[in-house]
C-alpha cells in the first residue's frame, strides 16, 4: 500500500532494513546539500557519487562491510559509495536520466517533497513575532487590494494553521519533556535535559522577546479584529471570491457562492487562532513555571538526600580496617575545631495543611438582553446576506411583465431593497451577469436615487429559445 497513495513502497525499503540509520543520513545529505541546493540544476552521476561517497565518511562508512543486508549479493569490486547509490537507485529514491554522454540524476518527487518536510524538523523551534507579521502583512493585503492581492488571504490562512499547529506541538511537547527531566536519577543529567532539550530544543525561540511592548506580537488584537471587520464585508467577500476564481486559488469551475464559502472559513479560521493564542501562551507560561520549580525542587533534594557524611565515614573506616596498619595519618582540609550541632539543624517536616473549606458553586446568571442580542443579529444578518435565489425574488418583484427594466426606474422601498439592488451590477463591468432567466447588463453613466449612487445598468429577460 503506498503511503497516502504517492509514494511506493520500495521507497521504504533502505529505511526499514539494519542500515536504516546510515540511508536517512545519507538521503539528507543528498536532500540539503545536492538537490534542494541547485533547484535549476541537474546534478551529474559523478556528482552524486561524490557526496554519497562524502556522507558515509561522516557517517563512518568506510568499506562495502558496513552496508551489506541479508540477501545482497557480495560483489567484491564493489565500493560502499557505488553500493549505496545502486540501492537507492534500485528502490526508487533516484532517477536516471540520459543527455548524450552525460548521465544526470534525479530525485524522485513525491519522496522530495517528503524530505523536505522531515528536513524542517530540524528547525522545528518557532518564531512567534515571525508568523504574527506574516499573517498580519498578507491580511491587510488582501484588505486593501482585493482584486490583485487576494492570494495574500490564503497565504495568511496556511500561515496561521502552521502557526496553531506549531503551538500545540510545543505544548505536547512540553509534557513529554516534563516526564524525561523528571524520570531520571540522575541530578547532572536533570539539568543538562532541561536546559538542552526543553530550553534550547523546544521552547519558543523568541520567548524573551514576547514579554517587550515594542514586539510584533502585540498585534495579535489587531489581526483578530481586522478579520472580523472582512468577515461582515459583503463586497470585500465577494471581490475576494471573483479573485480566487479569476486566479485559479480554487479548483476550476468552482462557483462564486463555493469560493465565497471559503473566504468566510479562513477568515473564521484566522480569527479563531488569534483569539485563542492569548490563553494558549497563559497555558506555556504557567507549564513552564511549574517545571521550573519542579526541576528546581528535584535537584535540590537529591542534592540532600545524597551520600552523608555518615557513610563516607563509614566506607573510609572499612578501607583503613582492610589496610592491617595500625596507625594511618589522615590530612585533614578542614580546622580542628567542634562545630555545635543544636535542634536547629535537624530536619523538622511542615506542618500539614488543613482541609480547604467546602463552598457551594453559584453558576452565573444568564444575561436577560442574550437572547435578544442573538434574535437581533440573526434577523441583520439575513437582512444583509444576498444571494442568487433572493436576487432572483427582487427582480421578478420589480420587472413584473416587462421584458426591460432600467436601474433608474427601480424603486427602493426598504433596506433588504437596498441590499438587493446595490449588489445587481457588481462584477458586471464588461459583460452580462446571468441570474436564473433574467441577465444584468451594465449600462453608462449613474443612476442616482434617495438611497444610494452606482454604475447605470439595465435588467433584460432572456427570452426561453436562448436560455434553452
Amino acid at each position: 500500500m503506498k503511503l497516502f497513495g504517492h509514494l511506493p513502497d520500495t521507497l521504504f525499503q533502505p529505511l526499514a532494513g539494519p542500515k536504516r540509520q546510515v540511508y536517512a543520513r545519507l538521503l539528507l545529505h543528498l536532500y540539503n546539500r545536492v538537490f534542494a541546493a541547485r533547484i535549476l540544476e541537474t546534478p551529474t552521476k559523478e556528482d552524486v557519487l561524490g557526496h554519497i561517497m562524502l556522507a558515509l565518511a561522516e557517517a563512518g562508512v568506510h568499506s562495502p562491510d558496513g552496508l551489506f543486508e541479508e540477501g545482497d549479493a557480495d560483489n567484491g569490486s564493489d565500493q560502499a559509495h557505488s553500493l549505496a547509490y545502486r540501492r537507492l537507485r534500485d528502490t526508487g529514491w533516484l532517477i536516471e536520466e540520459r543527455e548524450k554522454w552525460r548521465v544526470l540524476i534525479e530525485m524522485q518527487p513525491d519522496a522530495f517533497m517528503l524530505l523536505g518536510a522531515i528536513a524542517d524538523f530540524e528547525n522545528s523551534r518557532l518564531r512567534v513575532a515571525g508568523a504574527v507579521v506574516e499573517v498580519k502583512s498578507n491580511l491587510e493585503a488582501a484588505a486593501n487590494e482585493p482584486a490583485t492581492l487576494a492570494q495574500g488571504l490564503s497565504n495568511a490562512h496556511e500561515t496561521a494553521v502552521r502557526f496553531a499547529r506549531s503551538m500545540r506541538r510545543i505544548l505536547v511537547g512540553m509534557h513529554a519533556v516534563e516526564d524525561q527531566i523528571l524520570g531520571n536519577p540522575n541530578a547532572g543529567s536533570i539539568l543538562r535535559t532541561f536546559f538542552e532539550d526543553f530550553v534550547n530544543g523546544l521552547l519558543i525561540a523568541d520567548y524573551k522577546q514576547l514579554k517587550t511592548s515594542n514586539n510584533p506580537y502585540r498585534y495579535r488584537r489587531h489581526i483578530s479584529t481586522l478579520a472580523g471587520d472582512l468577515l461582515h464585508n459583503m463586497e470585500w467577500r465577494a471581490a475576494i471570491a471573483r479573485t480566487y476564481i479569476e486566479q485559479g486559488v480554487v479548483p476550476p469551475g468552482t462557483s462564486e457562492l463555493t469560493a465565497e464559502e471559503r473566504v468566510v472559513g479562513e477568515l473564521e479560521k484566522i480569527r479563531a487562532v488569534f483569539e485563542d493564542v492569548d490563553s494558549f501562551m497563559d497555558r506555556i507560561e504557567s507549564f513552564r513555571d511549574r517545571l521550573e520549580r519542579r526541576v528546581r525542587v528535584t535537584v535540590h533534594y537529591m542534592d540532600m538526600v545524597g551520600e552523608s557524611c555518615a557513610e563516607r565515614l563509614a566506607r573510609v573506616i572499612e578501607k583503613l580496617a582492610a589496610s592491617g596498619r595500625d596507625e594511618v595519618e589522615m590530612p585533614l582540609r578542614s580546622p580542628d575545631v567542634g562545630f555545635p550541632v543544636t535542634e536547629l539543624a535537624l530536619y523538622i517536616a511542615p506542618a500539614p495543611r488543613g482541609a480547604p473549606e467546602k463552598t457551594r458553586i453559584k453558576l452565573p446568571e444568564r444575561d436577560p438582553y442574550l437572547k435578544a442580542y442573538i434574535a437581533a443579529t440573526s434577523e441583520f444578518d439575513a437582512m444583509v446576506r444576498i444571494s442568487p435565489g433572493r436576487l432572483k425574488v427582487f427582480i421578478e418583484e420589480k420587472l413584473g411583465n416587462r421584458d426591460r427594466l432600467l436601474s433608474s426606474e427601480i424603486p427602493i422601498d426598504s433596506i433588504q431593497d437596498l441590499f438587493a439592488f446595490r449588489a445587481l451590477p457588481t462584477g458586471v463591468f464588461g459583460g452580462a451577469k446571468v441570474i436564473g432567466p433574467y441577465r444584468i447588463v451594465p449600462e453608462e453613466g449613474r443612476t442616482n436615487n434617495d438611497w444610494i449612487d452606482l454604475p447605470a445598468f439595465r435588467i433584460e429577460r432572456i427570452a426561453a429559445d436562448r436560455r434553452a
